[in-house]
């Protein structure tokens, strides 16, 4: 049995807007952001890894099945969001739709459109929820993904603290209940006040591919960790 494709963004399935998919995006590993730099006089040419990777555009083919649905999807299919694919249904994507939505194609006999997909350079698992951790002791936990994860961690104490990860050593200063520190976004807050003076790393925590020791000093009584796994 021949199983329609789908893809849901926004939290919205796209089976319940009357889309299909007729030709999903192609698989794309993102490039890693490196300048080449050519001096004069000397062969070949020098470059500098940065480290980070860049976003890149995919192409999705779709069909409108429900024409009632039009102005509705036209409506959806607008901005920044997750989306989820059939074939991957256990990874999300953050995704810009790059272009404008063609409703005269949808209004066509076969009602086919394209949609282009500004695409981050992750991958991550739909069960951020089931992957959380909380910590009361050190430990050592795996990050099964291909790429070094930037995880949300919230750290439950007082006083002065030092997080260790991986022998690198991250001090917050003058706790107070409770402190999170977020590497995607490079910000230390708690709640809605920005705590960023009270953090004493040089760079934020990271999570390793592979293996990660965790471990700390000071007056802790949890740790709750978003790992935000992912993937290339």
């Amino acid at each position: 049995m021949i199983h329609e494709a789908w893809f849901t963004f926004k939290g919205v399935d796209s089976r319940e807007m009357g889309v299909i998919v007729t030709a999903m995006p192609e698989t794309v590993r993102a490039e890693r952001r490196v300048e080449s730099i050519t001096v004069a006089g000397r062969n070949g040419s020098l470059h500098t890894d940065e480290g980070v990777y860049e976003s890149y555009d995919r192409t999705m083919e779709c069909a409108l099945i429900k024409r009632a649905k039009l102005d509705e999807v036209a409506a959806w299919l607008v901005g920044s969001g997750e989306m989820t694919f059939s074939t991957e249904p256990d990874k999300v994507y953050r995704v810009m739709i790059a272009n404008k939505i063609s409703i005269a194609q949808m209004m066509r006999v076969f009602q086919k459109f394209q949609v282009v997909l500004d695409t981050q350079p992750f991958k991550y698992s739909v069960n951020a929820a089931g992957d959380a951790l909380e910590l009361t002791a050190p430990t050592t936990i795996r990050n099964s993904g291909t790429v070094y994860s930037e995880p949300l961690i919230t750290v439950y104490g007082s006083g002065d603290i030092t997080l260790t990860i991986n022998g690198a050593d991250f001090p917050l200063y003058g706790v107070q209940e409770s402190i999170t520190i977020d590497s995607e976004m490079m910000e230390v807050f708690k709640g809605n006040t920005n705590q960023n003076g009270k953090y004493g790393g040089a760079k934020f925590p990271r999570f390793e591919v592979g293996k990660n020791e965790i471990s700390w000093t000071g007056n802790v009584s949890k740790i709750k960790i978003q790992p935000r796994w992912r993937w290339l």
